[in-house]
């Protein structure tokens, strides 16, 4: 019975445990008050950020794991820029904490954050992260000091707190590990009261284990990306392996090693079908380093992507200015095994060869004093480039850019990276309606004249900072430069620009199968872009020119090899600038050529012939059978000689200027018409017909002469509207009118006073009508006496 009894009270002493155990566990929640913290933590907080921090609520949690939970949390920015945005939130945070150390008021264990949503701003080159740090903050920070720099038990034990204040608090809490899960990454652009989502960011995770002095801290991090717009798509996973080791000197930091990965492997990369990267493919880089309070030095840099051999080292020192020297290498002598990641640059990576060297030097923060270096050889298949980039200075940019090639398929080269433009749609109208279209665009080009066009060039702000005291020289010498149907030989490029000023000391090159040569200089710190120089054009065919500026247009106006000169000036580059801002006077001589455009002389012809079917004779004794037997040239032929032809232009206000006088079989054209940037045609034009065009109608009709002048010439005046391409010709009708009924008129009095002579009893009643008329003061001249 002893034996009995006492067995049952052990089990009821070990049951009575612990139960007290579990209602102790059960209502320590509601004995500890941890809200009382919140103060406190608030104010180390705003004390050391420009940050309020927030929650609704802080309190232990014992069946989930004996931890501490805060629930809606947020951090909201308090700098004058970000005033009132949200930085971080989340719904709640948990601390983990081990039990022992509980009960004596320290908190030693993990921090667990879930599906927190973070919020990256940025507005005039800053950022609601990097504006958090006070300055006095950044002052302070000159060394490590406090419970970091101690072993973890030790700080615990031998810190000394005071009540009320931050210190205390932080003293109470050692951080074990750290681990976000499912986190949400919004960035955004801030202008004004309004906010752009410019990316996202879901599936964010980090784990920061192993906290501590001279333990090799270990930092994971990873996303998985899905990401589509029309021109790219990411999809897989992105993941970070970062680990640190720190050493401290005393209470001081003393130095931290660390190394990394970084790697793409199990992502999914399409740009534009140009850029295919498959989760088959590995892609990930590696780097290791030391940092101290002097410096940080980034060494044994290694890039895996197929064939390339990348190199890289990086040393910053003096944190407060980070003077740096980087140095970057990028190499391949078997650029073909990359076909598979640049699918269209196939036949161009065949025994390609690669090799890029660069260098930047100088402090990150006052980018006036970067020296940057690089150096980039590269062979293609089809295609060879040394390009070298030499700036003593970024702001402002002070140094020159040199490149030289044999060989450069250009087009081959950027178009795959660039967007496709979509094709005009197809439309059975536009064919009747093409005529229409150009003068319409004039129009709208009219109406908009004054405005200030949204496409025209002008620098921005930055741009404008960074030519300020600016010396930047650039030479470019490529033997062929090939880019769609363009081919270019001999290109050679000297441009200088200095401060605002942009001059083009020599632009030449062998183009539309002539040859070019243009100087020019620009004040790029004007809106609209002030500019003028000179253009010499030396057996160039016209037709590829106008091509070039037309590519839609089916036929150009003019065909043949011509030698043009030209002087020009002008504000602006976009089309509605141009049309009344450019002027330029030259020279030209076709050495051969023809103009396809439709024949004015022709145009007139039909006009003429319209006229004389439908004129009325009433009033005239005029045989209308005979007249309508007239009939001027309305060949339609589109073909016209230009060989030999030379004179000069004048192009005044975006207007081109035709007042030349054109000589034919025909007879002269004296033009006095304006063809606009559109190609649009206006003005007038005076057509006198040569002798055989004029001994032609007068063999037709006895009454061609009553369309002739006083000298005995046969005139037209012309009217000019429509296009260049497709022009449209009226002529003066009404002075047509006149001249018939006048020499009609003319005729038929002269045959009637040579009636009146051979008959004596008509003259006696002539001389009568006259002293009658006389008598009662009429003047016989007025009706034609």
């Amino acid at each position: 019975m002893v034996i009995v009894n006492t067995k049952t009270k052990w089990l009821v002493g070990v049951l009575g445990f612990i139960l007290f155990i579990f209602l102790f566990l059960l209502i320590l929640p509601f004995m500890i008050d941890f809200n009382k913290f919140k103060p406190q933590i608030q104010n180390i907080v705003a004390e050391k950020l420009n940050a309020k921090v927030n929650f609704s609520s802080a309190r232990l949690t014992i069946f989930t794991g004996i931890g501490i939970e805060l629930k809606d949390i947020s951090l909201e920015n308090t700098d004058e820029v970000f005033m009132g945005t949200e930085l971080f939130k989340v719904k709640n945070i948990k601390f983990k904490t081990e039990f022992w150390p509980l009960l004596k008021g320290k908190f030693i264990g993990n921090i667990e954050i879930n599906n927190p949503e973070i919020n990256l701003m940025r507005s005039a080159g800053r950022n609601n992260i990097t504006s958090l740090i006070k300055k006095q903050a950044l002052k302070g920070n000159s060394s490590i000091k406090n419970d970091e720099h101690k072993t973890q038990e030790e700080n615990l034990t031998d810190s000394k707190t005071a009540p009320n204040s931050g210190n205390s608090f932080a003293d109470k809490i050692l951080i074990k590990s750290f681990e976000v899960k499912n986190a949400t990454f919004y960035v955004y652009n801030v202008s004004g009261p309004k906010e752009q989502e410019i990316a996202k960011i879901k599936n964010m995770n980090l784990i920061i284990s192993n906290i501590g002095v001279g333990k090799d801290t270990k930092i994971d991090f990873s996303t998985d990306l899905d990401i589509k717009d029309n021109d790219y798509s990411v999809k897989g996973l992105v993941s970070l392996n970062f680990i640190i080791n720190t050493e401290i000197d005393g209470t001081e930091w003393k130095s931290s090693i660390f190394n990394s990965n970084l790697s793409f492997d199990k992502l999914d990369i399409n740009y534009k079908n140009a850029f295919v990267k498959k989760k088959s493919i590995p892609f990930h880089m590696t780097f290791s380093g030391m940092a101290s309070p002097k410096n940080i030095i980034v060494e044994n840099f290694k890039l895996d992507l197929q064939s390339l051999d990348a190199k890289a080292k990086v040393n910053i020192f003096g944190l407060d200015k980070l003077n740096s020297d980087i140095q970057f290498s990028l190499a391949s002598q078997n650029l073909s095994e990359l076909s598979e990641i640049l699918p269209q640059h196939k036949d161009m990576l065949i025994n390609a060869t690669l090799d890029l060297k660069s260098k930047i030097a100088g402090s990150l923060l006052q980018p006036e004093t970067l020296d940057i270096f690089l150096d980039l050889k590269s062979k293609l298949s089809d295609s060879d480039i040394n390009l070298t980039f030499d700036a003593k200075s970024v702001k402002p940019l002070l140094g020159s850019l040199k490149v030289q090639s044999q060989n450069l398929y250009l087009s081959k080269i950027i178009k795959p990276f660039m967007s496709k433009s979509s094709p005009p749609p197809k439309n059975e109208d536009n064919k009747k309606t093409s005529s229409n279209s150009n003068s319409e665009e004039h129009n709208e080009t009219e109406k908009n004249s004054g405005n200030i066009n949204n496409e025209e060039f002008t620098l921005t702000d930055k741009e404008k900072k960074l030519l300020a005291g600016s010396d930047f020289y650039t030479e470019m010498n490529i033997g062929k430069l090939v880019y769609d149907n363009i081919i270019i030989n001999n290109f050679t490029l000297n441009t200088k620009i200095k401060n605002y000023n942009a001059t083009l000391n020599k632009l030449s090159m062998n183009l539309f199968s002539g040859s070019l040569y243009t100087t020019a200089n620009a004040d790029l710190g004007v809106y609209p872009v002030p500019y003028y120089g000179n253009l010499n054009l030396n057996g160039v065919k016209v037709e590829e020119i106008f091509k070039t500026i037309k590519p839609e247009s089916q036929k150009s106006p003019i065909e043949g090899k011509a030698d043009i000169k030209m002087n020009f000036s002008a504000r602006g580059l976009t089309r509605p600038s141009l049309s009344k801002t450019l002027n330029s006077k030259g020279t030209f001589l076709f050495n051969d050529g023809t103009l396809n455009t439709k024949n004015l002389v022709s145009l007139a012809g039909e006009q003429f012939n319209k006229f004389v079917k439908n004129t009325s004779m009433v009033g005239l004794k005029i045989d209308s059978d005979s007249l309508k037997k007239l009939s001027l040239s309305d060949d339609k032929s589109t073909k016209k000689s230009l060989k030999n032809q030379r004179g000069d232009f004048e192009i005044k206000d975006g207007k081109f200027l035709l007042r030349n006088t054109i000589s034919s079989e025909e007879g002269l054209l004296k033009l006095h018409a304006d063809i606009g940037i559109d190609e649009s045609l206006s003005g007038t034009a005076i057509y006198i017909a040569s002798n055989k065009v004029r001994d032609n109608l007068t063999n037709q009709s006895k009454y061609a002469k009553y369309f002739l002048n006083e000298k005995g010439e046969f005139i037209l005046d012309l009217t000019l509207d429509g296009t260049i391409t497709n022009p449209e010709v009226g002529i003066n009708t009404s002075e047509l009118q006149k001249k018939l009924v006048k020499n009609a008129s003319k005729e038929l009095t002269n045959k009637l006073k040579e009636e009146i002579k051979k008959n004596p009893e008509a003259q006696k009643i002539q001389e009568d009508a006259k002293k009658l008329l006389e008598k009662n003061g009429i003047d016989l001249q007025k009706l034609g006496f």
